[in-house]
């Protein structure tokens, strides 16, 4: 039986895919978590992912992989509106950093890769432990992990810096940040880490953008409460040039990184 904390028009998506594995590869998966915004109660039926870790008993051979392939395709031929997004570690593999793991395979956007480290990042490990939703497998609180606050918080830092900041100065970024959907994400996702650095948590998209009204200036209010409409689906727009919105977003940007620098150093 599915968690309930699964929304359900997800549960079949999942059941499909456990009754899929289990018929085509049965005995290599340890554990099914799903972790993203449905462990964290912000899932968005327009905008986001059913993220997901599968810990294997041990490493797939090519045909199993090319199995995984066609049951990922097969259930989006069936749901095309629910993707997974997530990666194959071994069971001993969970809470490991890609330093101390080898490459994995991972399905993303509609293609399944041979190896990488998607989503291998402290973030990931915290939601899994504190928040995770079991499929199958062990209770989350009960993996012999734990993470590293500090580190987590460091990594963030440098993420800021380097892929947010990059959204500043990279004309292909900013252009992107034109349509509705960009601009969406980049605003709620840069206050995600804000909401971090300064309430020693991790929350959903919303939540992040919910608290940030209540903390920063209010010329950033109409460029945050734009991004919450979007994400909800809401058509009452506050700006009438998506040129100047995106201009906007690109100085809010700026603000929250130095703003971050700045107070937690």
């Amino acid at each position: 039986m599915i968690d309930r904390r699964i929304p359900e028009p997800v549960q079949p998506v999942l059941e499909k895919y456990i009754s899929l594995t289990d018929q085509q590869l049965p005995g290599l998966i340890s554990a099914f978590y799903v972790v993203g915004s449905i462990a964290l109660d912000g899932f968005n039926e327009r905008f986001s992912d059913i993220d997901f870790i599968v810990a294997l008993n041990r490493r797939a051979s090519l045909e199993e992989l090319t199995m995984f392939t066609a049951i990922h395709k097969a259930i989006e031929q069936d749901f095309p509106g629910w993707p997974l997004s997530g990666g194959y570690v071994q069971i001993n593999d969970l809470g490991c950093l890609p330093d101390g793991m080898e490459p994995h395979p991972y399905y993303h956007d509609g293609k399944f890769h041979k190896e990488g480290y998607f989503e291998i990042n402290s973030v990931t490990w915290w939601v899994l432990k504190h928040y995770g939703v079991t499929i199958i497998g062990s209770e989350p609180g009960n993996l012999p992990f734990t993470v590293d606050w500090n580190l987590l918080v460091v990594r963030m830092k440098e993420n800021l810096n380097s892929y947010w900041a990059g959204w500043t100065t990279r004309p292909g970024c900013i252009l992107m940040i034109l349509s509705d959907r960009d601009i969406q994400w980049t605003v709620l996702g840069v206050l995600r880490q804000y909401y971090t650095f300064r309430k020693n948590s991790i929350t959903t998209k919303l939540k992040a953008a919910e608290y940030a009204l209540t903390c920063l200036p209010e010329r950033w209010h109409p460029l945050i409460q734009e991004a919450i409409d979007i994400r909800e689906g809401k058509k009452d727009l506050h700006y009438r040039s998506k040129i100047v919105r995106m201009i906007e977003a690109v100085k809010f940007l700026k603000f929250v990184i130095q703003t971050s620098n700045k107070e937690f150093s």
